[in-house]
């Protein structure tokens, strides 16, 4: 009984769906895709909560349960598991699988912990204590709801406290130890007496009274029969004491043991002025004698409750004293007294209903009256917004007549500040487009000078290569000859010295002809000059890294000649100034960019002091850079070495 209870709690309060027809696989879909576009999570836990609650409520156990199993199937995240498993666990448990039930809480709780969802842990631990109750294993219960009592009693977890007694009284019930039991109900009563009077209240209130109705305790049962009417008399003002459910409740507890309960209950509840425990009490006893074959031994005890009942204002419980006087007298065969009980159970049944009627009517008179004054008032509040309306309209043309002019007015002013304004910016844009033009022809003049200075490189190259080379070449030849044929040069060591000044001449011209135009430029573009760069100064002494990734495929040659003089230049002042000893060159392609980045551990130097003095060097590599399009970020601290990034779009 308490498990049934308990698994209805775990669910009150819950908030309904939107749809009223039956909900099936097209409206999950609808509700999945909802989920799946929404990017909140609190969001998606509260659709997933809806869905499965509909799906059980609008549905058989038959029906629902293949509708999750086709929910699994297209929603296969944990998430979803977790937040729906509560209501398919519900749906087995209510289908007769409390096995499936079972094993899956224990997926919830693993998944609970996995999304260290702390409220969803311990619920599915008190969950599934109520499911192991069920079928007889009330150690097992108790084990788990053992494990989160220390959660439980953290301030942000003490809402989920009512419904974890609950499922511990409901295990001692089950294991007999109805001291446990009645402690773990009234810590539930300590809870919940100073909560609103929701239904939630009233079932925590029913569970202890339902205990209370099969124990030896008169006092407390008198004291929350009390309690408890008084909640349902609050909650449901017209309806009568007999429909409400406390007197079933006395009604489950027929057997003779609770006859000296109830009297003993009789008793207190007339001692301490509890007349609704006093009714409900004597109804119970009369009922339970009746049942036993004794109807005669609980009329005393309903006359008594009448003469008691006169004495305050308790009309709905005299009337439910009078029907079970007649129903007792009718079962003794008294039948003149039956008749005349019902006589006055109609006539009280009347008189109640009359005295609600004029309160009802009453109430009405004086709403009608309330709205005859408020149309009044309503109609003195209509004239005198007509007349104030009149007045804010005429105040409201000469407002308004009052801005027009100064609108006017500053309509000329702001129109004369406007022309102005254009003709300052016309100006501006003029001086803008010729700075533009004069910036233009300063490319253009530096593009034409650079190629020109290119071209004639390229003709001194090939100059020095095919001219002077091949000159140096023959004249060393001749005095190859020379050697040969006259001993006595050769004694004097002249021609070795000679022979030696033209191999430097032949390197030095090599060199010159390579700086002016490298071969590899022109044979393998700029990656091959740049491994020969890298090239020259391992040889120099320099320990040198050299990196090309991604080299763009479609640099234009004359660009790629820009970026070699550029590179060039940066070598050239690391070899000058940097007393470096390592130097890293990457080439970098990446989305149409190409990025060269020179780096150096050399002594480093302020960029801004150098650039101030007028160094051509930095000038000339900046205003390589600015002709290709590109930028350049100088890095340096003094002792710290040099880092040059260029980013030249392709």
């Amino acid at each position: 009984m308490y498990i049934l209870f308990g698994l209805t709690l775990l669910f009150l309060g819950q908030p309904k769906f939107l749809f009223a027809q039956e909900f099936g696989k097209e409206k999950i879909d609808k509700v999945l895709e909802t989920i799946l576009n929404s990017p909140e999570e609190e969001k998606k836990r509260h659709l997933y909560f809806k869905l499965g609650d509909s799906i059980v409520r609008k549905n058989s156990p038959e029906q629902a349960t293949p509708l999750f199993k086709y929910i699994f199937k297209k929603d296969t995240t944990d998430f979803a598991k977790l937040i729906l498993y509560e209501a398919y666990s519900r749906n087995l448990s209510r289908s007769g699988f409390l096995d499936e039930a079972i094993a899956l809480k224990k997926k919830a709780i693993q998944l609970s912990d996995k999304f260290n969802m702390e409220k969803r842990y311990i619920f599915f631990h008190y969950s599934l204590a109520y499911s192991l109750d069920q079928i007889n294993q009330p150690d097992s219960a108790l084990a788990y709801l053992n494990k989160v009592e220390e959660l439980i009693l953290k301030e942000e977890n003490r809402v989920l406290l009512p419904n974890y007694y609950d499922a511990k009284a409901a295990v001692y019930n089950s294991l007999k130890e109805y001291d446990k039991q009645e402690q773990y109900l009234l810590k539930i009563y300590e809870l919940v007496k100073d909560w609103e009077n929701t239904s939630q209240k009233r079932f925590h209130l029913y569970i202890i009274l339902d205990f209370y109705t099969q124990v030896d305790k008169p006092q407390q049962l008198a004291k929350f029969t009390q309690i408890l009417a008084e909640h349902y008399e609050e909650a449901h003002v017209n309806t009568p004491a007999g429909h409400m459910p406390i007197e079933a409740l006395f009604k489950r507890r027929l057997s003779k043991e609770n006859i000296p309960l109830l009297q003993k209950a009789i008793n207190i509840s007339d001692s301490i002025q509890s007349m609704n425990s006093y009714a409900y009490t004597t109804i119970a006893l009369a009922n339970l004698y009746e049942a036993n074959g004794n109807p005669e031994k609980g009329i005393p005890y309903l006359k008594n409750a009448v003469e008691r009942l006169q004495t305050v204002q308790k009309p709905s419980h005299l009337i439910d004293i009078f029907t079970t006087l007649a129903k007792m007298s009718a079962a003794a065969n008294n039948y003149k007294d039956a008749y005349t009980y019902k006589i006055l159970q109609g006539s009280l049944q009347d008189s109640v209903t009359s005295e609600r009627m004029k309160k009802n009517i009453a109430a009405l008179e004086i709403e009608f009256e309330t709205e005859k004054k408020e149309r009044k008032i309503l109609s003195q509040q209509l004239e005198l917004e007509k007349q104030t309306r009149q007045k804010n309209m005429t105040r409201y043309g000469l407002i308004a007549l009052a801005v027009v002019a100064v609108m006017l007015l500053l309509f000329f002013r702001y129109r004369l500040q406007s022309q102005k304004t254009i003709a300052a910016q016309t100006h501006a844009i003029q001086q803008q487009r010729i700075t533009e033009l004069q910036q233009k022809n300063k490319l253009l003049a530096l593009n034409s000078m650079i190629e020109g200075q290119e071209a004639e490189r390229l003709r001194i190259a090939k100059d020095l290569h095919d001219s002077l080379g091949g000159l140096l070449s023959t004249v060393k030849a001749h005095f190859t000859t020379i050697q040969n044929e006259f001993k006595q040069v050769e004694r004097i060591n002249l021609a070795d010295k000679t022979n030696k000044l033209i191999d430097e001449a032949v390197v030095e011209v090599r060199r010159i002809s390579h700086n002016m135009m490298p071969q590899a430029l022109s044979i393998s573009g700029l990656q091959g000059a740049v491994e020969d760069l890298g090239l020259q100064l391992q040889q120099e002494g320099y320990e040198t890294k050299v990196e090309i990734i991604d080299y763009p495929k479609n640099v234009d040659a004359t660009k790629e000649v820009m970026l070699y003089r550029l590179l060039q230049e940066l070598l050239s002042n690391i070899r000058k100034h940097s007393e470096a000893s390592e130097v890293t060159i990457q080439l970098l392609g990446h989305n149409n960019e190409l990025t060269i980045l020179v780096e150096d551990n050399g002594k480093g130097f302020n960029y801004k002091e150098q650039l101030e003095k007028g160094g051509l060097g930095l000038k000339s590599i900046n205003s390589r850079a600015q002709f290709l399009d590109g930028t350049i970020d100088w890095d340096s601290q003094i002792g710290q070495g040099t880092s040059v990034t260029v980013k030249i779009p392709i």
